[in-house]
C-alpha cells in the first residue's frame, strides 16, 4: 500500500487511533505523543502491506506494538528519574507505579499466562499426564513410575524435557495454522459391502481438517494441534479414531492420510479433459435406445404404459448400469480396518452436491425370487434412499411393495410412501417403480446389451484417463490407490453425466411427480 493511500485512511479514522490511546493513558500529553508515534510507524513499515483489505487488522497490530514500547520507555525513563532524585533517609526516591506501568504489568502477566496455557496445550499424551501427577497431583517421581508403568528415570526424562519445551515455547511467537479458522470441507464416501464409516466425519470439523492437513505433508500431533488450533488432548483422540480406521497411517511419530482425496483441483483438470467426449456418446446411446422402445413395450413389467420419456429414462439406466457391471473388474474388494470390504476415499468438497445420491444395485431377498436396485441420480433431485430410517426395514418394505403384500406394521414403509418409492391402495404395498417378470427383465438386459457394451468400452476410456490424472494429483503414498478408486468413482461417474448430458440438451426432461424413475425390481 503506497503512503497517501494509508494517510487518507488514517485521516479519516483519527478519533479511532485517538480513543484507543487514550483508553490506555488518559494522560492528554501522553495520549497525543502516542498517537503521534501509532501514526509514524503505521506510515513508515504500510509498504510491506501487499493486501489493502488487511490494512486496519496491520494498523491496530502496530498501534498494540508502539503501546508496548512506549509503556517500556515510560517506564525506564521513570526509574532513571526516581534514581536521580534525592530522599532525605535514603537518599533515593522510589515513586509508586503510575497507571500506565499497572497497565502494562497485567499486561506482560496475562501474555505470559496466555503462552504457558498454549503450550502445555501442545505437550504430548506422556508428557502432560506426568507433568499433571507431578505438579498438579503433588505425586513423586515413583509414585508416578508406579502408576505410568515405567522407570523412574523415564518420569524424570518427562519432566526435564517438558520443562524444556515450555521454557522454548514460551518464547516462541506461535502462529495458528490456516485449519484453525478455515477447517476446509471434507466428506467421505464409501464403496463396499457394508458400511461402517459413515458416522465417522458425521457433523463434525475436527477430522475432516485433520485428513485434509496431513494429505501431502506427514504431520506430527504436536504439528496439527498447531495446523488445527486445538489442544493435544483432542488431537490425540482423533488421531486413534482415524489411524484405527485406517484413514490415517502412523510413520514414526508423523501422520499422514492413507486414502485418496478427489480435490476440487483433480476434478476440474478431469472435467476440462473429458467434457468434450460425452454429446456424441450420449447421442448414440440415446438412439439405440429409442430404437428399442416398442420392443421394451412389449415386455412383462408395470410401467409398459409409460409415456416416452420414463421409459427412455428407465432403459437408459439399465443400458448404463449393464455398462458399469461389464466395465468393473471382477476382482474381491479389500478388507477394510473398521470390517466389511471395500473402497473409502475423499472430497475436499460438498458430496451432496456430486452426480449421485445413495446407489444400491444387489438386494435379493426370498431365496432370490425378489429384487430391487436404485440408482440416485441427482439429476432427477431424488430423495436420498439411504437418508432415514432402519435399512433392513426399508429393504422389507420394498420388498412387499414388489411382492403386493399387505399393509403391515413397517413404520419405514411410512417414509418410502412418502418420498415416492412406494404407494399403499387397496390394502396392500405397491412399488411405484418398474417391476418386471424376471424372464422379461433378463430379455430386456438381453436387449440392452450391445449399448451397455459400448457404454462400457467409453467407461474404461474414461477410467484411464482418470487413474492417470488422478495419481498426477495424489501424493507418492497413496498412487497405487489411484486406479481402484477411479474406476469405481468414474465408471458410475460416466453414467450420471451421460443423463445430465441428455437432461441439458433437451434429449430427455426430468418428469414431474415423485416417479422412482430409476428404481427397479422383478420376482420370479
Amino acid at each position: 500500500m503506497d503512503i497517501k493511500r494509508a494517510s487518507a485512511l488514517i485521516s479519516e479514522n483519527l478519533t479511532s487511533i485517538y480513543g484507543y490511546a487514550f483508553a490506555r493513558l488518559y494522560d492528554k500529553d501522553k495520549v497525543d505523543d502516542l498517537c503521534g508515534e501509532i501514526v509514524a510507524e503505521i506510515l513508515e513499515s504500510v509498504k510491506k502491506l501487499r493486501d489493502d483489505d488487511a490494512f486496519w487488522a496491520y494498523a491496530w497490530r502496530v498501534a498494540d506494538n508502539t503501546f508496548k514500547k512506549f509503556i517500556r520507555r515510560e517506564r525506564l525513563i521513570a526509574r532513571i528519574e526516581s534514581q536521580m532524585a534525592e530522599n532525605a533517609d535514603s537518599g533515593v526516591y522510589v515513586p509508586a507505579p503510575s497507571f500506565e506501568e499497572e497497565i502494562a504489568e497485567r499486561e506482560e502477566q496475562s501474555e505470559e499466562i496466555y503462552r504457558l496455557r498454549r503450550e502445555l496445550s501442545l505437550l504430548s499424551k506422556t508428557n502432560r499426564e506426568v507433568s499433571v501427577m507431578y505438579y498438579v497431583k503433588n505425586m513423586s517421581c515413583s509414585e508416578i513410575a508406579k502408576e505410568k508403568n515405567i522407570s523412574i528415570e523415564m518420569v524424570k526424562y518427562h519432566l526435564f524435557k517438558t520443562r524444556k519445551l515450555l521454557k522454548e515455547g514460551i518464547g516462541m511467537e506461535r502462529n495458528l495454522g490456516e485449519k484453525s479458522y478455515n477447517p476446509g470441507t471434507f466428506s467421505l464416501n464409501f464403496w463396499g459391502d457394508y458400511n461402517y464409516y459413515s458416522g465417522l466425519f458425521q457433523n463434525r470439523k475436527l477430522p475432516g481438517a485433520i485428513v485434509l492437513a496431513a494429505y501431502y505433508t506427514p504431520m506430527t500431533a504436536r504439528e496439527l494441534s498447531i495446523e488445527t488450533g486445538v489442544a493435544m488432548p483432542y488431537i490425540e483422540d482423533e488421531l486413534d479414531i482415524l489411524e484405527t480406521a485406517g484413514i490415517l497411517k502412523k510413520d514414526g511419530d508423523k501422520y499422514q492420510t492413507n486414502i485418496v482425496i478427489i480435490t476440487e483441483a483433480y476434478e476440474t483438470e478431469l472435467t476440462k479433459k473429458t467434457k468434450d467426449m460425452y454429446p456424441a456418446v450420449a447421442d448414440k446411446v440415446f438412439d439405440e435406445v429409442r430404437s428399442l422402445l416398442p420392443r421394451i413395450r412389449a415386455l412383462d413389467f408395470t410401467w409398459k404404459d409409460s409415456d416416452d420419456n420414463r421409459l427412455m429414462i428407465m432403459a437408459l439406466n439399465l443400458a448404463f448400469v449393464g455398462g458399469y457391471k461389464k466395465a468393473s473388474p471382477d476382482k474381491p474388494k479389500p478388507k477394510l480396518p473398521l470390517g466389511g470390504h471395500g473402497y473409502i476415499h475423499g472430497f475436499d468438497s460438498d458430496w451432496s452436491k456430486h452426480h449421485f445420491r445413495g446407489v444400491t444395485l444387489e438386494n435379493y431377498f426370498d431365496d432370490n425370487k425378489v429384487f430391487y436396485a436404485h440408482v440416485g441420480y441427482s439429476v432427477f433431485k431424488r430423495t436420498n434412499f439411504f437418508s432415514a430410517g432402519n435399512w433392513g426395514e426399508k429393504q422389507k418394505a420394498m420388498c412387499d411393495a414388489i411382492n403386493e403384500a399387505p399393509i403391515n406394521d413397517n413404520k419405514n414403509a411410512t417414509w418410502l410412501i412418502e418420498n415416492g418409492y412406494i404407494k399403499s391402495e387397496g390394502k396392500k404395498y405397491h412399488a411405484n417403480f418398474p417391476v418386471f417378470k424376471k424372464g422379461s427383465f433378463d430379455e430386456l438386459i438381453e436387449m440392452l446389451s450391445p449399448v451397455s457394451e459400448n457404454i462400457s468400452g467409453f467407461m474404461k476410456e474414461i477410467t484411464t484417463l482418470a487413474a492417470e490424472t488422478l495419481a498426477d494429483h495424489a501424493p507418492a503414498s497413496v498412487k497405487d490407490q489411484c486406479a481402484d478408486i477411479a474406476t469405481n468413482i468414474y465408471s458410475m461417474d460416466v453414467m450420471a453425466i451421460l443423463m445430465e448430458d441428455l437432461v441439458a440438451r433437451g434429449k430427455i426432461s426430468v418428469p414431474d411427480g415423485n416417479d422412482a424413475i430409476t428404481t427397479w425390481g422383478w420376482r420370479a
